[in-house]
């Protein structure tokens, strides 16, 4: 498991603890800090399973990357 997969496994159950307390106390700042937390314990958890795969399939990843590279280039607005 990728560095990045457990950090941001972290910060999802912390930010879910900080929430609960937020909930818990009645404070709307904790609660919110607690989500905005979650969020960006998924978004790492993401960017470390894309790096894994990345890692496991380069040459489907770099063929993705290339199609999506094309479909912008096609979707360019003059």
């Amino acid at each position: 498991m990728d560095s990045d997969r457990i950090i941001g496994a972290g910060k999802q159950a912390a930010g879910e603890v900080q929430e609960g307390v937020g909930s818990l106390i009645g404070d709307n700042r904790t609660q919110a800090q607690g989500k905005a937390n979650q969020a960006k314990g998924e978004v790492q958890n993401q960017v470390g399973q894309l790096e894994d795969y990345i890692r496991d399939q380069p040459l489907t990843a770099a063929a993705i990357a290339v199609g999506f590279g094309w479909l912008l280039g096609r979707l360019r607005i003059i």
